[in-house]
């Protein structure tokens, strides 16, 4: 009667093998619970002593690594809005007007300035741009040169429609007034609201700074009626 011939257990030089060649494959696998898993069984049924180390791979699977692109795949990052331009981000209060509106109001300066302390360094109407050098461009508004930090007010109640930056303005905003009067304010440090805010009169807004294209801290301000230029002298006690 002839007896089953017994698988004899590992020798240590198998066993270091074995070892050695894990090592190897730990360093190749990515640390995922499926790879680990497949370890732990090959680990197991190896020192068993019924099965070789090719037995005991094969008995839990293929170790090969997922492809290159499952493994360095980056996440998907949501996609940052750039700050729209300045012909787009005013589409809520109206298209950044470009005619100047010839009507004078019978009582000037009905609003209050919108810094408690500036000095007016360039008047609304036709210039020599101060960066580019070009000659009889429009400036759409006034520049208030005051101390940068210091506080910008409203100059009336209303909502802001736009809180963004751009190029040429940097931090500006856009207030909504009633009956179609719109305030910009221009190259702000800081913008202190969001769009879409109800604001009193007087209520501070942002920080004069020196943000986009200028030449020092000052405050850029625009106004508009129905979609043209006001002479903001003309409205506010500046």
């Amino acid at each position: 009667m002839h007896r089953k011939s017994k698988r004899s257990k590992p020798h240590l030089s198998d066993r270091i093998f074995f070892f050695l060649a894990l090592l190897f494959l730990c360093a190749t696998l990515l640390r995922t619970t499926p790879a680990i898993s497949q370890l732990q069984q090959a680990v197991q049924t190896f020192l068993s002593g019924s099965h070789s180390l090719e037995e005991a791979v094969q008995a839990v699977g293929s170790f090969e690594a997922p492809s290159t692109q499952a493994c360095f795949q980056e996440p998907t990052l949501p996609i940052e809005l750039l700050p729209p331009p300045e012909t787009l981000a005013a589409t809520a209060a109206g298209v950044f007007p470009n005619e100047i509106d010839p009507f004078i109001p019978p009582n000037h300066a009905s609003y209050p300035p919108p810094l408690s302390d500036s000095v007016l360094v360039s008047p609304f109407g036709h210039r020599t741009h101060p960066i580019s050098g070009v000659r009889n461009k429009l400036h759409k508004g006034v520049d208030l040169a005051a101390p940068e930090g210091e506080p910008i007010h409203a100059i009336a109640d209303g909502t802001i429609r736009v809180a963004a930056v751009s190029k040429s303005y940097g931090n500006y905003i856009i207030l909504e007034h009633a009956d179609g009067l719109c305030s910009l304010y221009a190259h702000c440090k800081k913008l202190l609201v969001q769009a879409d805010t109800p604001i009193h009169a007087g209520q501070a807004i942002a920080q004069v700074g020196e943000t986009g294209a200028t030449t020092g801290a000052h405050l850029h301000l625009e106004l508009w009626r129905a979609g043209r230029l006001l002479d903001p002298e003309d409205y506010i006690a500046l």
